[in-house]
């Protein structure tokens, strides 16, 4: 019991020193030997402008932005869970995974649809 406990306390202290801000949303998605992965992505600290980024990992295809937005802080995060909805409902294994984009994503495109 006592191993258990302190295992816990050393986890919650571990989690507690990384840097909450430096992490973006993603869930990571497989089917077969199919991996397929479905990023939020900011430029910045701030909630907008966001991206979503669809990504086939092992199919040999483009990563795709379906989905981007000025305003609305909440339309990216709402898309995002609603395609991995959509996986989960077709089968896919979907687990939300926390990444460390390191503050440089290298996605400012403008080619997705506008945020409503």
């Amino acid at each position: 019991m006592y191993l258990v406990k302190r295992s816990f306390q050393i986890l919650a202290v571990a989690f507690l020193a990384v840097p909450v801000t430096a992490y973006a949303e993603a869930w990571s998605c497989s089917h077969d030997n199919l991996v397929r992965e479905v990023h939020v992505v900011r430029t910045t600290s701030a909630p907008v402008p966001c991206d979503v980024v669809y990504k086939k990992q092992t199919e040999g295809v483009e990563d795709q932005i379906p989905w981007h937005a000025e305003n609305d802080e909440n339309f990216c995060m709402e898309k995002a869970r609603a395609l991995v909805a959509t996986l989960e409902s077709n089968g896919w294994v979907c687990a939300e995974t926390i990444i460390d984009d390191g503050g440089d994503n290298g996605t400012n495109e403008d080619t997705a649809e506008n945020d409503e």
